[in-house]
């Protein structure tokens, strides 16, 4: 499996060697475009799992059950077990930070938001999901542990940057596999929805949620 992080190195590499050319060269580089999956293509990728626990079976079923059906709205987080009757009805945007602050839009889930309320619909309470998951990006990736592109499986974490060092960040959730790459299912701004996707250049970091990492009795 590729590694992000060498593939940016050439390709600036390649740029700067190559500053005449540089239309091509960002053709060359171009493989590793961002695509939103048809829900053709995710039935396809949950159909492929082999080998999962109850637990990642049941992350994956509730990651996608959202796919479509519930708009980004900066803030937005639940624990509802299950739907949540607040998503698509009008809200103010109360968390500040956003340039939607202060107005009203349909109701939902920011990235790191969905990542919890996934987590909740495998077992954690509220309480257990606000410990060992976090609410917002910050605490979710002080909640897991770095883990190399090849090793990533079903239920880790994908992040836009890296902690400290950025105000704002982005993650999702993997839920299997299409072409042999992993895919990711997370809450975008940019697509205004839940949406499972490549890598492309939104992620760049992976990581181990607690829960999935080695017990240490």
């Amino acid at each position: 499996m590729r590694s992000k992080p060498r593939l940016a190195i050439l390709c600036i590499a390649l740029l700067l060697v190559a500053g005449g050319v540089a239309a091509v060269i960002v053709a060359l580089c171009g493989g590793d475009e961002y695509r939103i999956l048809t829900s053709e293509e995710v039935l396809e990728v949950v159909a492929a799992n082999e080998g999962l626990t109850d637990e990642q079976s049941m992350l994956v079923d509730a990651c996608v059950s959202l796919v479509g059906r519930v708009p980004y709205f900066w803030g937005g987080k639940s624990t509802a077990l299950g739907w949540d009757e607040r998503w698509n009805y009008p809200a103010e945007v109360t968390s500040a930070g956003s340039e939607t602050t202060g107005t009203v839009r349909p109701f939902g889930l920011d990235c790191s938001g969905y990542v919890t309320w996934a987590f909740v619909q495998i077992g954690l309470s509220p309480e257990e999901a606000a410990e060992v998951i976090g609410h917002g990006t910050y605490n979710q990736w002080m909640n897991s542990a770095e883990i190399r592109w090849g090793d990533v499986r079903v239920g880790d974490f994908a992040f836009q940057y890296r902690y400290p060092g950025n105000s704002g960040n982005h993650i999702g959730i993997c839920i299997g596999f299409f072409d042999g790459e992993p895919v990711f299912a997370h809450c975008s701004n940019g697509e205004n929805n839940v949406v499972v996707s490549t890598v492309g250049d939104v992620f760049n970091f992976v990581r181990r949620p607690q829960p999935f990492l080695p017990s240490e009795s």
